[in-house]
């Protein structure tokens, strides 16, 4: 497969994947598996919207990328919350997506431009659902549950964020460092990168898929 048409064409179209399962399966869908539907489609209106903006246009689309990470960062710590099944007056789930917001504005005023890649504030995110992610990991391993535990949508869930977050976070890392690498290179990381992100992508509709009333 052309390694052009796969990042640029095939995965970001694979996310209709998700959200064609979700939309179809909408009604029956728990709470956290309707946040991730959510963070799907704003996912895909911004890449879109930034696809078009960059190409077609021709105009620097990295603000909607620092808009990107705020949002994201907001909706998973929303889906943890509920997946983790966080008290409602859980002082963590409180700050924590306010803290993520404040701080990715002042990233912006201060230390990264809004036509610089939003390294800092992405990084932090990775770092944030990695734990997350592991939080849930060790909680289902020390949890007497009668169901497999791959039958379950937000083991899925979990699973395909954990994979992209821990790929991505070298590259978030070092991002600044990669825009300075030859063409090739730097398109390489990038594809794998996709890869990464389409990895996601499957994880999330075997989760919707696995969800019933």
């Amino acid at each position: 497969m052309n390694s052009k048409f796969f990042m640029s064409v095939l995965v970001p179209w694979s996310i209709l994947l998700p959200v064609g399962i979700g939309l179809f399966k909408l009604n029956l869908l728990p709470k956290n598996a309707r946040i991730i539907w959510y963070y799907l489609l704003v996912s895909a209106v911004i890449n879109f919207a930034a696809s078009f903006i960059g190409r077609r246009l021709h105009v620097n689309n990295l603000p909607l990328i620092h808009l990107y990470t705020a949002i994201e960062g907001v909706l998973f710590c929303w889906f943890y919350k509920t997946t983790l099944q966080a008290p409602k007056n859980s002082l963590l789930f409180r700050l924590l997506p306010v803290l993520f917001v404040l701080l990715c504005i002042i990233n912006a005023l201060f230390f990264q431009s809004i036509y610089t890649y939003s390294s800092y504030t992405r990084s932090l995110e990775a770092i944030m659902c990695i734990l997350f992610a592991l939080n849930y990991f060790a909680r289902m391993a020390t949890t007497n549950n009668s169901k497999k535990i791959i039958l379950l949508p937000a083991f899925h869930f979990n699973t395909g964020i954990f994979l992209y977050f821990s790929g991505a976070f070298m590259l978030f890392v070092f991002s600044n460092f990669i825009f300075n690498l030859s063409d090739a290179d730097y398109y390489i990381i990038w594809v794998i990168h996709a890869g990464f992100v389409l990895c996601m992508y499957l994880f999330f509709s075997t989760a919707f898929l696995l969800c019933k009333k």
